[in-house]
């Protein structure tokens, strides 16, 4: 009897010890940090208390909190169905704050995020290769958090990543910067494109296809921009009923088929055929 009490004893000692050590790295780790980093220093604008700001980003937020009613229509739309739960918008003064809050550990300007059930939007989506885009980077982070409302965060990474960016970008209007449509053709012809079906590891926020076919970020943003604005073009009705399947937490790639008819791969090669035979570029590149 003393030997099982041991050896109990024994086994549950290993076992705290291990999940001390794994709480400690978690904590430790960019994630950790960023999600334990308070935000008591955030002031509620006054003219919408959705959106919080850091001190030295008042005039940001005031923009944001103008716009705000405005993309969330924007999505409700797109995504044809309303957000299940209140959120709040935090708009931050420098992008160190930024990125730190996001466990964002590249220098690359990213714009906004959506994560923790909220939005975070940096200084650099006012001021992104020259331009303003804040409201499109207002848009495509309301677009992510809508998914993740609906499918919260374990179904919503089994969506392919070109497709939640895809979808993102066309309702946004984002995903155009500094790359031009005749640009991302020729990428396409030089085989420098999307890879589907995209895989890639659970945690990785990095798609397959910016690792393994050296795609910068606004070229692989502007190519499933393409793509999906491609899918919808073909069928509206069908595209509808697949982002709709897609929210109730239907597989991808058997919600595709059926409301498709064809599969993703299938997809791709008709898209990149046709661009490839004619140089086709245009309207259908547009979300309506």
């Amino acid at each position: 009897m003393m030997k099982k009490t041991r050896k109990k004893i024994i086994i549950f000692s290993i076992l705290g010890i291990f999940i001390t050590s794994v709480l400690v790295f978690f904590l430790r780790s960019p994630i950790g940090r960023a999600l334990l980093k308070s935000k008591s220093h955030f002031i509620a604008h006054t003219a919408n208390s959705r959106v919080l700001y850091e001190p030295g980003a008042e005039r940001f937020a005031d923009r944001i909190a103008d716009f705000l009613p405005t993309a969330v229509k924007r999505v409700e739309e797109g995504h044809f169905l309303p957000f299940k739960k209140h959120f709040k918008v935090y708009v931050f003064s420098t992008q160190k704050s930024h990125n730190e809050s996001t466990a964002n550990p590249t220098s690359y300007p990213i714009r906004g995020t959506a994560i923790q059930g909220n939005v975070f939007i940096a200084p650099s989506a006012f001021s992104f290769k020259g331009l303003d885009t804040h409201r499109e980077s207002l848009i495509h982070e309301l677009s992510h958090l809508h998914l993740s409302q609906r499918l919260g965060f374990l179904k919503r990474r089994r969506i392919p990543s070109w497709f939640t960016e895809g979808l993102a970008n066309i309702i946004a209007g984002s995903g155009s910067e500094g790359i031009s449509e005749d640009t991302a053709v020729q990428s396409i012809k030089e085989g420098r494109h999307l890879i589907i079906p995209e895989r890639r590891g659970f945690l990785d926020r990095m798609p397959r296809t910016i690792q393994e076919a050296g795609l910068t970020g606004p070229m692989y943003h502007k190519q499933n921009k393409m793509f999906v604005n491609y899918i919808n073009s073909l069928n509206p009705e069908a595209f509808k009923k697949l982002v709709l399947a897609v929210q109730r937490g239907e597989a991808f790639s058997e919600s595709f088929l059926t409301y498709i008819e064809m599969s993703p791969e299938e997809m791709w090669t008709r898209f990149k055929n046709e661009l490839l035979s004619t140089g086709n570029k245009g309207s259908y590149f547009e979300y309506k």
